[in-house]
């Protein structure tokens, strides 16, 4: 028998359906994939951290800053982010960067530095007072 105030209809999230999963092999290639990232983040991390590091210590960034840098680097001569930290942190045992990665360091960084404009004074639609 209904409860009072019930129609005795399943509420959403109460009829058969709610207890369906979807099927294991989904679930299952989905964590596949999800461990795939995970390893490689872990792989890369510490290498886009140094990248970072460096950023920081040369140029005075704050880490927010570097890891723009990194990123608008990365984009504009489209190249994974992990493969250009590691081509940054390789420059301190000799290496060098392509011209066209060192340009867009020096361009991001000097993006970083600069201030972002300053918000304008706000306009006011109400009449002066009399």
């Amino acid at each position: 028998m209904p409860e009072p105030g019930h129609s005795g209809q399943p509420l959403p999230g109460e009829g058969p359906e709610a207890h369906q999963v979807s099927p294991p092999e989904d679930t299952e290639q989905e964590l596949r994939t999800l461990v795939a990232q995970l390893r490689r983040a872990m792989q890369t991390r510490p290498t886009i951290d140094l990248a970072r590091g460096i950023l920081m210590a040369s140029f005075g960034l704050s880490p927010e800053a570097a890891w723009d840098v990194l990123v608008a680097a990365s984009q504009n001569t489209n190249t994974k982010l992990h493969r250009l930290a590691g081509d940054l942190v390789g420059t301190t045992q000799g290496s060098t960067l392509s011209d066209a990665v060192h340009h867009q360091l020096r361009v991001a960084v000097a993006k970083a530095h600069t201030p972002p404009p300053s918000p304008s004074a706000p306009c006011s639609t109400a009449p002066e007072p009399q």
